[in-house]
């Protein structure tokens, strides 16, 4: 079997998801996926390499893949709702656990600041599109950044139908309190 560099990644994801970063393993990858070392030496030079390369992979389906999804949608209201359900539709087990790696990696903890740095000003600018004063703006968007990453932890309680309509609902009170319809 051919395994892709992507198969490799999103077995990475899933292992951190459920075993942890310790399962992260050369030897634990070839097991699940069923292949020898050799495959993972096709695409990957060493287990650091492979950590820098699931890291950016996480960035890249988790921050900048939601982020194009909705880049052409012009009203920055519809915009937002759709990336809320196209957040919340995603496996959210990969969030909490690169940010409980993160820490205890260096690497890890570097890429998380720079994925909530990447998300918040998204946010910032969706909110400003709305007429959102820049200060507003910043609060708002830590805010919901802040409920998204709370939700991730409490996946058990709320259902990604309601984290949405949850998202929603926060949405509409906070523009609503800054006086700006939603």
């Amino acid at each position: 079997m051919q395994l892709s560099r992507t198969d490799w990644l999103e077995q990475g994801l899933q292992l951190l998801s459920t075993d942890g970063p310790q399962h992260l393993k050369i030897d634990t990858l070839c097991k699940a996926l069923g292949v020898t070392k050799g495959s993972f030496y096709h695409h990957f030079k060493h287990q650091a390499a492979y950590v820098s390369a699931l890291l950016e992979h996480w960035k890249a389906t988790y921050t900048q893949q939601l982020i194009q999804a909705v880049a052409g949608i012009d009203d920055p209201h519809v915009r937002s709702q759709r990336l809320s359900e196209l957040v919340y539709r995603k496996d959210m087990r990969p969030e909490v656990a690169m940010r409980a790696w993160a820490n205890s990696h260096p690497e890890v903890a570097v890429t998380v600041r720079e994925v909530d740095a990447q998300r918040i000003e998204y946010l910032v600018e969706m909110s400003q599109r709305m007429g959102v004063r820049h200060e507003q703006a910043v609060l708002l968007a830590k805010m919901a950044y802040a409920q998204l990453v709370g939700m991730q932890h409490l996946q058990a309680f709320i259902s990604p139908a309601d984290a949405v309509r949850m998202d929603h609902a926060l949405h509409a009170m906070a523009f609503a309190s800054v006086g700006i319809s939603s």
